[in-house]
């Protein structure tokens, strides 16, 4: 009986492993392979030690520009983005007149695809027929409509924009996980005097510490491995104003064929987010009980 069981446990596990190692486990591998070796579309890899690593790590602007805007981006992700998830959720738990439209409303930009977020926003700003031109036209000003996403001054700012206030995700996290809280602990709060900002303060965020984590990871991660938005409006021009770890691999790979440096590309990136994940969840405490 236990032989039978066994069997059908390993048939039913056997698929997925196999999915996983030619998916996953095995591009992976030749990623971090391929990384040391000089490896072109008229060249097979060819063993070249740490030289692709020191290609990125010294004197190369590009790299060091696409490290930059990757880790402003992951910063303003988890702070600003994640601070408006969480007045967002707070202000919705409390079931204001309308919290069902809002919530419903807000969700609706992250259902939409990122690409054809990309798409929606480029053609929007764009100077010659986006909202922006009618803006500028209708003040008199026609002539001096800016190009958002092709001036270097304005171009950051904006294509940080198209995505830095979509936190319906992390909204919905948080308002599940306040669910969770006993009612009695809110009702005791209110019985010694403490004021709803109190409350959410010194009671209510304390006790998402770990979804809020979770909140921050996956933010963290986007963001290493944004590149949908970025390429539809900018291509991480101009100048390399909007070049990030994912666009530069891209670019590397696709534009200059260097497929030994692309991946070297990659497993900085992998390790990057490894790093992250780990350092997030060791400044939270992620997994640990509330006290």
């Amino acid at each position: 009986m236990v032989k039978n069981k066994n069997f059908w446990v390993i048939a039913f596990i056997a698929p997925t492993v196999l999915l996983f190692t030619i998916i996953f486990a095995l591009p992976l591998v030749t990623v971090f392979v391929t990384a040391f070796c000089n490896y072109t579309p008229f060249q097979s890899p060819v063993f070249a030690g740490i030289d692709n690593f020191k290609t990125l790590f010294i004197n190369n602007s590009d790299f060091w520009k696409a490290i930059s805007n990757t880790t402003i981006w992951i910063l303003l992700q988890t702070t600003l983005s994640i601070s408006f998830g969480i007045l967002v959720a707070l202000l919705l738990y409390r079931k204001p007149f309308g919290w069902k439209f809002v919530r419903a409303s807000y969700m609706i930009p992250n259902i939409i695809p990122t690409a054809a977020t990309g798409l929606m926003f480029y053609l929007l700003q764009n100077p010659d027929l986006g909202i922006v031109k009618s803006i500028f036209v209708a003040l008199g000003k026609g002539d001096l409509t800016p190009n958002l996403f092709g001036n270097s001054s304005y171009t950051f700012i904006t294509v940080t924009c198209t995505w830095i206030f979509y936190s319906a995700f992390n909204t919905i996290l948080i308002m599940s996980e306040i669910g969770t809280i006993p009612t009695e602990v809110f009702e005791s709060a209110k019985v010694d005097g403490a004021s709803r900002f109190q409350v959410d303060v010194f009671i209510t965020l304390p006790m998402l510490r770990n979804i809020l984590t979770t909140c921050v990871i996956l933010a963290a991660v986007s963001m290493i491995s944004q590149f949908d938005i970025l390429y539809i409006t900018t291509k991480g021009g101009p100048d390399n104003t909007t070049l990030n770890l994912p666009i530069y691999l891209f670019k590397t790979a696709n534009l200059e064929m260097n497929y030994g440096l692309a991946n070297a590309i990659g497993v900085v990136q992998i390790i990057f987010g490894l790093f992250l994940v780990f350092s997030i969840g060791k400044i939270f405490k992620f997994g640990q009980k509330n006290e």
